[in-house]
C-alpha cells in the first residue's frame, strides 16, 4: 500500500518545480506549490486537478512566515520540502548597472528564502518523528561559476555549502538532505531557452530522490569535471567537519518553529 506523501514545492508554478509536482501528483501524493502570482498559480491549478497552491514571495521574510504557518496548518505531516524557488539575473559584473534592490531580490530569493524557510519548518518536520527529505535545488554554477550569471552562482555556492551542513546536522534525525544540482534545463529560466529536456530531467531528478542520493546531477552535472568537483567538495567536507564538532539536531526536537 502507497502512503500519501505531504509534499510543498517552492517556486512550483513553472519550470522544474512544475514538472516534480506534476510527477508527484500523479502518483497520488498530496502536493502543494507557491509561487509570486496568484494568477499564475490559478492557472496551473486549474490545468493540474488536485495540485494545491500558496502564493508566496520567497524573497520576503513576512511571507516565508505566513507560507510556514499556512504549512503548518495543512501539511502538519510534511514528507518531502523542496527548496526550489529561483530567479536569475544574466548580466556581467562589468556592465550590471542595475539598482542594488535588484541584487537584493535575487540574494534573498536564492539564498535568504531557502535557509529561513528551513528554519522555520524544520522543526515541524523533526516533530512528527517519522523519514522525511529536504531537497535543496543548486546549479552546476554552484561549482564552476557562471560569468554571465555572477550573483545566481555566488547564491547557489552559498547554498551547496549549507546543504553539506545541514545534512551533517540532521544526520541523528530521520530527515535527509538531497541537493538536486540541475544543468542548463529548457525552463526559460534567465530568458534562456536553451538546455536539457525538461522532461527527461525531472524524470532521473525524481528517480534520484527516490533513490535517496545524497546529490542528484543530470548530464554534465552528474558526470565529469562539475560532478567530480562536487564529489571532492563532500570528500574533503567529510574529512574535515569532524575536526569541528558541533551540535545536531536531536533525534525528537519538539522545538517550536522559529520565526
Amino acid at each position: 500500500m502507497t502512503t500519501q506523501r505531504q509534499v510543498l514545492i517552492t517556486g512550483g508554478s513553472r519550470g522544474i518545480g512544475l514538472d516534480l509536482a506534476r510527477r508527484l501528483l500523479a502518483r497520488g501524493d498530496r502536493v502543494l506549490v507557491t509561487g509570486r502570482s496568484e494568477r499564475s498559480l490559478e492557472e496551473v491549478a486549474q490545468r493540474n486537478p488536485g495540485l494545491e497552491s500558496a502564493v508566496a514571495d520567497m524573497a520576503d521574510p513576512d511571507a516565508r512566515r505566513r507560507l510556514a504557518e499556512d504549512v503548518a496548518r495543512r501539511m502538519p505531516d510534511l514528507d518531502l520540502l523542496v527548496q526550489n524557488a529561483g530567479i536569475q539575473r544574466r548580466v556581467a559584473l562589468a556592465v550590471d548597472d542595475a539598482p542594488w534592490a535588484e541584487r537584493q531580490v535575487e540574494i534573498d530569493t536564492l539564498l535568504a528564502g531557502p535557509v529561513h524557510l528551513d528554519q522555520l519548518l524544520v522543526p515541524l518536520i523533526l516533530a512528527h518523528g517519522r523519514p522525511a527529505r529536504i531537497v535543496h535545488v543548486t546549479s552546476g554554477g554552484a561549482v564552476v561559476p557562471q560569468p554571465f550569471a555572477p550573483v545566481y552562482s555566488a547564491c547557489k555556492a552559498a547554498v551547496h555549502h549549507y546543504v553539506a551542513i545541514l545534512r551533517a546536522a540532521l544526520a541523528p534525525t530521520e530527515v535527509r538532505v538531497t541537493e538536486l544540482m540541475p544543468p542548463a534545463v529548457a525552463t526559460g529560466l534567465g530568458g534562456s531557452e536553451g538546455g536539457a529536456p525538461l522532461a527527461e530531467f525531472g524524470r532521473a531528478a525524481l528517480e534520484g530522490i527516490d533513490a535517496g542520493h545524497e546529490l542528484v546531477g543530470f548530464g554534465p552535472t552528474a558526470s565529469g569535471a562539475v560532478a567530480a568537483l562536487a564529489a571532492e567538495q563532500a570528500a574533503l567536507f567529510d574529512s574535515f567537519a569532524g575536526r569541528f564538532p558541533v551540535d545536531a539536531f536531536s533525534a525528537v526536537d519538539s522545538r517550536r518553529p522559529a520565526s
